[in-house]
């Protein structure tokens, strides 16, 4: 165990999920990002997707505390983990409409993981157990491959690292109803490193004209952001407000609030020049939710 004991694991995953009422299949994956604590112990945040049961089209995040043990083998890992479940489900109504529904939940795991003997790939099974108050129970069981990590230390970051970063992007909104329409996204970016893991950053979000949302406006989010091989690589999860209008609601003028939870991923390809990937979900309070992909270029100062 000492050559991944201390490492941190990106993994994703495929498989079949089930749910209880209705009894119905789907799909269901997931991705995970993972982080040793203590030889026994980890904690992770991962994005999990329930598919596509009828009626239903439910995904959301969950922070999972894990008990582990390598008993068996130096190379074999079997853990069982628990924690919340942040979901976001597009419900179809009985007058054939939809509602955006957000709440919480508890999600119970258990997961095998073999990891290479002399690469940082590993390969896992797992099964996660969804538990909701309200709503609908599923179970699914995933297959995936993951790969491990080690993230900079303090002296290592501060060797590379350049605080601040400006970045601007294209992509797509995707408006999380059942015929998912869609729009040309924009936005621009100023982020700042206040160490290995925690930033902030400021942005400016066009969601575009997707016939139901005509929506922009200010996005303020902090993160945690760790970065791996000397700023070459980061992932990290941002959450906050976004104070935007939306010119396709005829109910009320002027700005609201929104939020916004994102998962991103940069790649340095210079000391200054980097790639970045953010896939931003915005949590309405209308039934407008939408997720916003955006692939940016960004300089680093």
């Amino acid at each position: 165990m000492a050559g991944h004991c201390s490492a941190q694991e990106l993994t994703g995953s495929i498989g079949v999920l089930r749910s209880d009422e209705p009894r119905e299949r789907s799909y269901g994956w997931l991705l995970s990002y993972g982080e040793d604590l203590r030889r026994h112990f980890a904690a992770s945040f991962s994005y999990q997707n329930e598919g596509h049961v009828p009626n239903h089209h439910r995904d959301g995040y969950a922070a999972q505390l894990w008990a582990k043990t390598s008993l068996l083998s130096p190379r074999l890992s079997l853990a069982i983990g628990a924690g919340p479940y942040r979901y976001f489900d597009t419900a179809r109504n009985d007058d054939g409409g939809y509602s955006d529904k957000h709440g919480w939940g508890l999600v119970y795991s258990a997961s095998a993981t073999l990891y290479a003997e002399r690469s940082p790939w590993l390969y896992q099974l797992r099964a996660d157990r969804v538990l909701l108050s309200h709503g609908i129970d599923t179970t699914r069981v995933t297959a995936g491959l993951g790969y491990r990590l080690h993230r900079d230390e303090p002296a290592q970051w501060k060797s590379a690292a350049r605080l601040s970063e400006v970045t601007f992007f294209g992509g797509r909104t995707i408006v999380n109803s059942f015929e998912s329409q869609t729009a040309s996204a924009y936005s621009v970016e100023l982020r700042h490193a206040f160490g290995p893991v925690l930033r902030g950053s400021v942005a400016w979000l066009d969601e575009g004209d997707a016939t139901l949302i005509r929506r922009k406006g200010v996005v303020l989010q902090g993160w945690l952001e760790p970065s791996f091989q000397k700023e070459r690589l980061t992932f990290g999860v941002g959450y906050g407000p976004y104070i935007a209008s939306d010119d396709a609601r005829r109910d009320k003028n002027g700005a609201f609030g929104a939020a916004i939870v994102t998962l991103t991923a940069s790649m340095r390809f210079t000391p200054a020049w980097v790639g970045r990937f953010s896939w931003n979900r915005v949590v309405s309070r209308y039934d407008r939710d939408t997720d916003v992909l955006l692939l940016g270029l960004g300089y680093r100062f």
